[in-house]
């Protein structure tokens, strides 16, 4: 069980929020930003769901520190909007919140526990960014969209649809950039993100499973030790997440030196 602290002044906010993640997640509120803090550096969250317009004007100084202080900390924004402070839910995106709720549109118990998972994604989104510079503008949007919406269970045809290119087109175009077919990358990401999910050591392999569709504990098992030849146990062990994305990155750079260079036109 994941912890998620929250900064949540209304009452409807966090029961709603406690009743999504009641089963999955321990939720931790606090009263205001210094005891929400203190929290962070206590039990080391992975996600903070913050009302940022409980303060006028939305305080992203404060906003600011907390990532400087806990890098690796998913920031979720949970607001009832209004004209007046529109801009303000806008500039959140240069804070690095990686998922907003907007109250009484997408806060339903469903849609909160997904976008609480999705968000913890969306987090290594800039460690891939960081790791694949090096790809053409298509294969890394691919690799993006298939770890953001890993929970999905994307098919390669529905990846392709989405990069508004054929099925048979986004495989030579990943080819070209050393990258595996599109129905290993989407195999690829979501164990990306199940790492990601073990290295909170309260969860277990059965329930990281549960949260993105494999068929059973034994199913995600299995294709640990296909692609990585490695237990989940293993894997927490030895990085989690980063230690996938070695993995990753060894396979595509032996498809480098065995692959001859060819160039792709756009289209």
């Amino acid at each position: 069980m994941g912890i998620v602290v929250t900064l949540l002044p209304q009452l409807a906010f966090r029961q709603r929020l406690r009743t999504a993640l009641q089963d999955r997640h321990e939720v931790l509120n606090c009263e205001d930003w210094t005891a929400l803090a203190h929290q962070c550096d206590r039990v080391l969250p992975r996600v903070a769901v913050i009302d940022l317009l409980a303060d006028v004007p939305a305080n992203f100084e404060r906003v600011r520190r907390l990532r400087q202080a806990h890098p690796r900390l998913t920031l979720i924004a949970y607001v009832a909007p209004s004209l007046q402070r529109v801009r303000e839910i806008f500039d959140a995106g240069r804070y690095g919140f990686a998922g907003l709720v907007v109250a009484g549109e997408d806060d339903s118990p469903r849609a909160l526990l997904a976008l609480v998972d999705q968000a913890e994604a969306r987090a290594l989104t800039g460690v891939l960014r960081h790791e694949l510079r090096d790809l053409g503008p298509l294969a890394l949007d691919a690799m993006l969209i298939a770890v953001t919406r890993a929970h999905e269970r994307l098919t390669p045809g529905a990846l392709a649809r989405l990069l508004g290119k054929s099925p048979r087109a986004l495989t030579r175009r990943l080819a070209a950039d050393a990258m595996p077919s599109p129905q290993r990358l989407l195999a690829w990401a979501r164990l990306l993100v199940a790492a990601h999910l073990l290295e909170d050591s309260g969860r277990s392999a059965d329930r990281v499973a549960a949260t993105l569709g494999f068929p059973s504990g034994s199913a995600y098992r299995n294709a640990c030790q296909r692609y990585l030849r490695a237990t989940p146990h293993e894997i927490r062990r030895f990085g989690g997440a980063a230690f996938v994305l070695r993995r990753f990155l060894d396979e595509r750079a032996a498809a480098q030196v065995a692959a001859p260079v060819e160039v792709v036109l756009e289209g």
